[in-house]
């Protein structure tokens, strides 16, 4: 068992709509590293949740210390589908604040799609 030190950031995904998910939706949120404009952001931590719809939308995202820059910037994105099909996502940018000292629960708001 590994004692190295882990950042623990956990949160809830929203959503506006007042309506309930359907059987068989699928929660993804990811820790990115999203510094560089023109590149591809880096995953650093991902919880997939299925059947969202019965277990709640939850997350607690892990990564190592080791794993993080100083002076990068870091998000939270999150999606829900349904059968494999997009129906919510983040649509603003989720930054995260990576000191561990003052880590807050997150709370992040994903957006219909179509």
């Amino acid at each position: 068992m590994s004692s190295e030190p882990v950042i623990s950031i956990s949160g809830k995904v929203h959503y506006l709509s007042r309506i309930g998910l359907s059987p068989n939706t699928t929660l993804y949120v990811s820790l990115l590293d999203v510094t560089l404009a023109d590149a591809p952001a880096k995953e650093l931590a991902q919880q997939v949740i299925e059947n969202a719809e019965t277990t709640g939308l939850n997350f607690t995202l892990t990564c190592r210390p080791a794993d993080t820059v100083p002076g990068h910037d870091y998000a939270i994105s999150a999606r829900i589908t349904h059968n494999d099909r997009l129906i919510f996502a983040t649509a603003k940018h989720h930054p995260v604040f990576l000191d561990v000292a003052n880590l807050q629960p997150q709370e992040v708001l994903v957006s219909p799609i179509g």
